[in-house]
C-alpha cells in the first residue's frame, strides 16, 4: 500500500493529471513530467506531442545514418568498408618526332617506330609484345585485329578522304565510320558502341567514336579519335582489346592515355 499523505505535514498527497504520478502537497509541477499542477486534473491532449517532438531528432539521425550519403561521408567508417580507387603506376613519353607528350601505365610498352627503318609515323603502345609487332606490321590499323590484351597506336598517318574537310576531325570520322559500318568484311559485324561526338584532346578540338567488333564469336572494342593540331594531317589515336579486358578496366586506361595527350613537343 501507498501512503496517500505526506509523512512530514500530513497532507494530502497531489496526482498529476498527465501522468498520473505523484507529487507533493506543496509542489507546482510534476517531478516525472513537468506538468504545472494548477492546471486542474486533465492537460489538453495535443500537450502530449512532445514526446513525438522528442523523438524527431532522433528518427531524423537514424534516417542519415543508414543513407548512402553517411556511408559516402564516413560516419559508419566501423561498419563499412570504402574502395578508394587509386590511380595505376604510369611513365611519361615524348615522341620529339611527331610532337607530342603521353603518359602510360607501367605495364604498358610504348614503341616509337618513327625512329624504326624504315621509320613509321607512329607510335604503339600495347601490354603485350605480339601485339605491338602485329600493329606496326599493318601499318597501325587496328580496326581488324584481333589483339591478346589492350594496343593503341598514336601518330598521324596519311589522311585519304576527299569528300570532306580533311581539317575536320568531327566530318573526317564520321564520313570514315559511314563506310566502315556500310561495307564490313564478310563475317564482320561493326556495333557503334558510343556514337561519333566532339571531344576536346590537350586542349585541341576532337572527335572520337567507339565500334564492337564481333568476328567469329569474339568481341573487341575499337576506339578511334581524331585531333585538330597546328601539323597536318590529323592526329590520330586507336585503341583495340578483347571486350573483357576493355569492360575490365582497359577502356578507361585508355581514356587516361588519351587525356594525358600534350601537343607542341
Amino acid at each position: 500500500m501507498f501512503d496517500d499523505h505526506c509523512v512530514q505535514c500530513a497532507l494530502p498527497l497531489r496526482l498529476c493529471g498527465a501522468c498520473r504520478g505523484v507529487a507533493g502537497p506543496f509542489d507546482r509541477f510534476c517531478g516525472f513530467c513537468g506538468y504545472e499542477l494548477v492546471q486542474g486534473d486533465k492537460r489538453a491532449a495535443v500537450w502530449r506531442l512532445w514526446l513525438l517532438a522528442a523523438l524527431v531528432p532522433l528518427a531524423a539521425g537514424l534516417a542519415f545514418g543508414l543513407s548512402p550519403l553517411a556511408l559516402k561521408t564516413g560516419i559508419f567508417t566501423g561498419f563499412a568498408s570504402h574502395t578508394q580507387l587509386t590511380p595505376s603506376p604510369s611513365q611519361a613519353m615524348l615522341s620529339a618526332n611527331l610532337g607530342f607528350r603521353y603518359t602510360v601505365p607501367d605495364d604498358w610498352t610504348a614503341t616509337d617506330y618513327t625512329k624504326a627503318a624504315p621509320a613509321q609515323p607512329f607510335v604503339v603502345v600495347s601490354r603485350f609484345d605480339g601485339d605491338r609487332i602485329a600493329a606496326a606490321t599493318s601499318g597501325g590499323e587496328l580496326v581488324s585485329g584481333r589483339p591478346s590484351g589492350v594496343v593503341m597506336t598514336l601518330g598521324r598517318p596519311p589522311l585519304e578522304v576527299s569528300a570532306v574537310d580533311r581539317s575536320d576531325p568531327l566530318a573526317v570520322l564520321a564520313f570514315q565510320v559511314s563506310q566502315l559500318v556500310a561495307t564490313p568484311p564478310a563475317g564482320v559485324a561493326y556495333q557503334v558502341a558510343t556514337p561519333v561526338h566532339a571531344i576536346t584532346v590537350g586542349g585541341k578540338p576532337g572527335a572520337e567514336v567507339v565500334i564492337k567488333v564481333v568476328s567469329s564469336g569474339r568481341t573487341t572494342y575499337y576506339e578511334r579519335v581524331y585531333v585538330a593540331t597546328a601539323t597536318q594531317p590529323l592526329f590520330r589515336v586507336e585503341a583495340a582489346a578483347p571486350a573483357a579486358d576493355w569492360e575490365g578496366g582497359d577502356g578507361g586506361r585508355f581514356q587516361a592515355v588519351l587525356q594525358s595527350l600534350a601537343f607542341g613537343g
